[in-house]
């Protein structure tokens, strides 16, 4: 029948069923091994064998010795979600790098991989081609940010996010950027109202719609209680390579803006595999959370941290303090008069043409 199709693959499923019935007959398991190796040379193809074992069996006896390549997949529970593994056991004449692999059974597609982003070299930002900011107060106090660098922007309760995205979204718009923002916080639809918001004080009221936004910024929304890591990170990864934005930016530490418990150490190189993967693409990174995160804080080449305090005697006024630290330079704080003038310089350049404000028309 074999010989008759004449397939380019064929698949046993499974010789679990032979193997029980043989038990320890050295003989017979002599010729099941003979037959199984003489398969694949009479197809001129690939042979699949599929066995079936119980737990997390090391030996595979006749059907590892036989195999070219042994995969062996297992799944189990991991935050109520189902976590399945693909492991590289052997790998004959053929240099293996990554031995485990998570997977998913998706309906329509069958099994889909996802191969985490893993660099043998630490990548490095471009430093020839310096994004300026809009205002002069700033490039004195932080410095141009450069293609593929990481900035980790830590404050209390996001309370200050919106501002944060409104200056990204518009410088974006005057320099015709793309910036893709991912948030594992915030609804989508909430941060463009919220920056609408933020970007009319900042502006004065100048007409900025969210059609003239869309154009520069596109939002996605993780929900982090769905996703595995691995997941999270493949998801990631099909953005940036969807939309190849400029600049990237993660409400939420990546990749899940949480850190689950019970997976330290395979969270942590995960988070170090992107980062350096961004880097490579050169694409610069802001990542804003609540919460410092050790980690990403000795990745950055930029940490901000934004803090509150309250001056006065009688009343208590609340005041606002951003200090500065990129790595081998003296750390900087930004104060409330600098963000004035910042806001005075961003109406500035908005005064001075219509044009750095392209029309939809335009763009289309």
């Amino acid at each position: 029948m074999i010989i008759s199709f004449n397939p380019k693959v064929l698949v046993i499923d499974s010789v679990t069923p032979i193997l029980k019935v043989i038990g320890n007959d050295v003989e017979v398991r002599a010729t099941l091994q003979n037959t199984l190796t003489e398969i694949s040379k009479l197809i001129n193809g690939l042979t699949v064998l599929i066995h079936e074992v119980e737990g997390d069996v090391e030996d595979l006896d006749d059907v590892g010795f036989v195999s070219d390549v042994v995969i062996f997949m297992s799944c189990k529970i991991v935050n109520n979600l189902i976590l399945r593994n693909m492991e590289v056991r052997k790998s004959r004449g053929s240099p293996t790098r990554i031995a485990k692999i998570v997977f998913t059974i998706e309906e329509g597609e069958g099994i889909k991989v996802f191969v985490p982003p893993m660099l043998e070299e630490v990548p490095a930002p471009d430093h020839t081609r310096p994004y300026n900011h809009l205002c002069n107060s700033l490039n004195r106090k932080v410095g141009p940010v450069y293609p593929g660098e990481v900035i980790f922007l830590v404050h209390p309760n996001l309370a200050y996010v919106d501002y944060v995205l409104a200056y990204l979204t518009l410088t974006a718009i005057i320099y015709k950027a793309k910036i893709l923002i991912i948030s594992y916080l915030i609804p989508p639809q909430h941060i463009i109202q919220r920056v609408l918001k933020s970007l009319e004080i900042i502006t004065t009221k100048l007409s900025i719609t969210e059609e003239l936004i869309n154009n520069y910024i596109v939002i996605k929304g993780l929900n982090p209680s769905t996703h595995l890591p691995e997941e999270a990170v493949y998801k990631v990864v099909k953005l940036l390579m969807d939309y190849k934005p400029t600049v990237v930016v993660f409400v939420g530490t990546p990749p899940l803006g949480i850190k689950p418990t019970g997976m330290d150490t395979n969270y942590n190189n995960l988070i170090m595999n992107l980062i350096f993967y961004l880097r490579k693409l050169r694409i610069a990174t802001v990542i804003v959370d609540d919460h410092d995160n050790e980690l990403v804080k000795a990745l950055s080449d930029m940490f901000i941290r934004v803090k509150e305090y309250t001056k006065g005697k009688i009343f208590r006024i609340p005041r606002v303090s951003v200090e500065i630290l990129r790595k081998n330079e003296v750390p900087n704080t930004i104060t409330l008069k600098d963000f004035v003038l910042c806001a005075k310089d961003l109406r500035s350049i908005l005064k001075r043409g219509a044009t750095l404000l392209p029309t939809t028309e335009a763009i289309n």
